[in-house]
């Protein structure tokens, strides 16, 4: 019998791009810290619905996770690339992208963080907050 190949385990490969993180819960003021990366660092507000976390920052390349409805209404975690200025000036945001792609680039730069981002979706996934989706994100841009 052969383990089960689930979506965050195809990380690195183009398949994985079309991978959104769905969520189940979607934060708000009173469920942050449900979703706190490395113990301290929770989502801040980005509008007036929507959240971001500086997911992987260097000199070069900053991705932060947002969670807002953007799949169909349904609330996930898509990535954008970020622009900073002085170490916290955001200049400029890309457009969203799925969860795979961006957890494919930081990949590209740093395996080993782009495997503490996946770790920190799957104790998302745990604590029954979210889940990995590569169907979702087929019919996506």
């Amino acid at each position: 019998m052969h383990p089960k190949i689930t979506p965050e385990m195809k990380l690195g490969m183009k398949e994985f791009e079309k991978t959104m993180f769905m969520l189940n819960v979607a934060p708000n003021r009173n469920n942050l810290d449900q979703f706190s990366l490395q113990g301290d660092l929770t989502p801040a507000p980005l509008d007036e619905l929507a959240w971001f976390l500086p997911a992987y920052l260097s000199n070069d390349f900053n991705l932060f996770f947002i969670f807002a409805p953007n799949i169909n209404n349904q609330w996930a975690i898509s990535c954008s690339q970020v622009q900073i200025k002085d170490g916290n000036q955001i200049m400029a945001m890309s457009e969203t992208v799925s969860t795979g792609i961006g957890l494919n680039a930081v990949n590209e730069l740093s395996p080993s963080s782009a495997i503490e981002l996946i770790a920190y979706l799957k104790t998302l996934e745990v604590n029954g907050l979210g889940y990995f989706d590569e169907h979702i994100g087929k019919n996506q841009k």
